[in-house]
This record gives C-alpha cells, sequence and structure tokens, in this order.
C-alpha cells in the first residue's frame, strides 16, 4: 500500500473530525468501495461510531469530493483487465488522498481496509491528536486496543502503537484464514466441482448477503464471471432490494429474488458472518431450493445457515470477529476461484 497504514488511520481520524466525510473509489472492483462505505456508515462492530462515506465511481468523485473530506482510491489489480490504467489520472483536491497498490489481491485489499477502519476509530479516542470528543457517537475502542490510553497525547508513540497492533491484527487473519481453509479443503473441492457442473451446464451461480457480506457476495459473482462462469449477485441492484424490503419486509427481500431469478440446476451461495440472518435463512425455504446447489459460508461455526436442511455445502469459519470472518470468507473465494480454474484446465 501506498501509506503507512497507522499514518493513514490517525490522518483520517482528523478528517472526521473536522467534520470531512470519507469518500471511496474502487476501479473495475466498486464492490469493494461499496464494502469499504459500509464498515464506515453502519459498523458491524457493537459501540462503535458510525462515520459519513460514500462509495463513487472515479468518473463521479469530482460531483462527492469537496475540500476538507478525505478521497480513498483502491486502484485496478496489476494483473486485472484494467491493471494498465493510469496512475496519472487527475483527482479532486481533497484534505487527505490515499490510494493502494494496484498489486494489492482481493483479501489483502479487504484486511487493508478493515485495519484502517480499526485505527480510525481508535485515533477518535485520542481528542488531544485528532481534535473532537473522545467518545461522541460511540463507546471507547478499549475492546479494540486495551493496552492504549484514550488521553495520550504523544503522537509518536501512539503511531508506534497502532503499527504494532496493525502487525497482530495481521497475524491474527493469517491463522484464522489458514485454519478455515485448513477446516474446508474437502468442502471447496465439492463447491469447485458443482460450480464447474454449472459452467459447463450453462446454469448460473446466485450469491446473496448482508451489508459487507453483500459486497462480498458481489466481489464473488464477478471473479466467477472471471472464470467464465455465468454469476449474479442479487444483492446489489438498489431498486428491487428497496421496493421489496418497503412491501415485503426486509426478511423477504432474498426469498421473493430467489422464486424469481433461481432455476433447478443452478447454484446459490450465501455469505454472512453470524450464519443467523433471517432474511437469508428464509431464501434457503424458498421451494426451487430443493432443485439447486446450495452452499453457506459464515463464521461462528456456521451458525443456524450451517445446519438448515437446504444446505448442500457448508464453508465455516471458526471466528467471532466479524472482521477476520470476512477476511477468512475472501480467502476461501480466492482458494475456491483457484479450484474451480484447475476444474477448467483438467476438463479441456
Amino acid at each position: 500500500m501506498t501509506t503507512d497504514l497507522a499514518t493513514a488511520g490517525l490522518g483520517l481520524a482528523r478528517v472526521f473530525s473536522n467534520g470531512g466525510r470519507l469518500v471511496i473509489a474502487a476501479p473495475g472492483r466498486h464492490d469493494h468501495a461499496q464494502h469499504v462505505a459500509v464498515e464506515f456508515i453502519h459498523p458491524g462492530v457493537v459501540g462503535a461510531r458510525s462515520l459519513p462515506a460514500i462509495a463513487s465511481s472515479l468518473e463521479d468523485l469530482p460531483h462527492h469530493v469537496a475540500a476538507d473530506d478525505a478521497l480513498l482510491v483502491l486502484l485496478p489489480h496489476s494483473d486485472g483487465p484494467d491493471g494498465n490504467l493510469d496512475k496519472a489520472f487527475e483527482l479532486p483536491a481533497a484534505a487527505l488522498v490515499l490510494t493502494t497498490e494496484p498489486a494489492a489481491t482481493e483479501p489483502e485489499l479487504v484486511q487493508w481496509y478493515h485495519v484502517l477502519w480499526e485505527l480510525v476509530q481508535l485515533g477518535l479516542e485520542h481528542p488531544g491528536l485528532t481534535g473532537g470528543d473522545a467518545v461522541s457517537g460511540g463507546d471507547s475502542t478499549d475492546f479494540l486496543y486495551p493496552f492504549l490510553d484514550a488521553s495520550e497525547t504523544n503522537e509518536d508513540e501512539l503511531l508506534e502503537s497502532m503499527r504494532e497492533s496493525t502487525a497482530n491484527k495481521a497475524l491474527e487473519s493469517a491463522d484464522v484464514s489458514a485454519r478455515a481453509v485448513a477446516a474446508n479443503e474437502a468442502v471447496l473441492d465439492a463447491v469447485a466441482s458443482a460450480i464447474d457442473e454449472c459452467r459447463r451446464s450453462g446454469k448460473t451461480v446466485h450469491t446473496i448477503g448482508n451489508g459487507g457480506s453483500s459486497s462480498d457476495a458481489a466481489r464473488l459473482a464477478r471473479q466467477l464471471r472471471s472464470h467464465g462462469v455465468k454469476a449474479a449477485c442479487l444483492a446489489t441492484d438498489a431498486a428491487v432490494l428497496t421496493a421489496l424490503a418497503n412491501d415485503l419486509g426486509v426478511e423477504r427481500i432474498f426469498a421473493r429474488q430467489v422464486e424469481a431469478a433461481v432455476r433447478p440446476g443452478d447454484a446459490l451461495v450465501v455469505l454472512s458472518t453470524s450464519g443467523s440472518s433471517t432474511n437469508l435463512l428464509a431464501a434457503l425455504d424458498v421451494d426451487v431450493v430443493k432443485n439447486v446447489t446450495t452452499v453457506t459460508s459464515a463464521g461462528y461455526g456456521g451458525g443456524p445457515l450451517a445446519h438448515h436442511p437446504a444446505t448442500d455445502h457448508r464453508l465455516t469459519i471458526d471466528s467471532t470477529s466479524v472482521h477476520r470472518i470476512q477476511e477468512a470468507q475472501g480467502v476461501l473465494m480466492d482458494q475456491l476461484c483457484t479450484r474451480l480454474r484447475v476444474e477448467h484446465e483438467v476438463s479441456q
């Protein structure tokens, strides 16, 4: 990444304290921009404050970015179709501009902006360094970094502690992800074979999820399409989602779409951190699901989704941390795509 993460977190905390917003663009990977916005607007950790963030296309940045805002650009992967994007494109003026290295992998990006969020929350608890009130809009971040004093005024010491904590988070994430891959080896092989069958028979893989998991579901659909699989995310059409939520209730936003879009022989992949979302469980209750391949991926050991009778394949993660679960899911999705590529090469 082009900016030291601790420095970026502290700088972004200052932007928020001064009334600015975070605007995010991710050319070719808009799902990542949406995930970052969700993290800041609706944090999944109890007690953390909500912060203003907007996911934007690169072209629309001038319409969103003000001089007191922060701008984060997640550059396209260097191996992707947009990898030759000119790094010198003109960006709107902003109080803080952050970019990531285009060589960053998908799981690396997720871990990077998860830790960025954690560091921003921490920085806001140090009003002597960032301004504002220490606990305005949320509780203390002691649950994230219990060894740091909220009244600390030494910036160098704070940054050093942030860097140490960032390293610890990376180790924790790597451990959770490695254990998840090891525990799900056989399931990954089975899911790859099922999706390869969808590819060969022209069937569609549908993905669903809520919040950060909805952007992860969109990312999985995007990755599958890059491997020649017909894939669609049922969590991305705002008009459909809001219409269903308004008229039928949030519990039906996926069930109704499954009824409309999923056909026998298709596959349905359900992503969740807790594994207990009622609208995801309701989607598995739809009759057509009896004739499709269903895959659930969730933390907390899989949660209720893993035990739903309609679930065919269970990708489970032994963690209760929202961020570590999502990071492990990203690694599992990469592992799935690697196996899918091998399946395709073997069949040719």
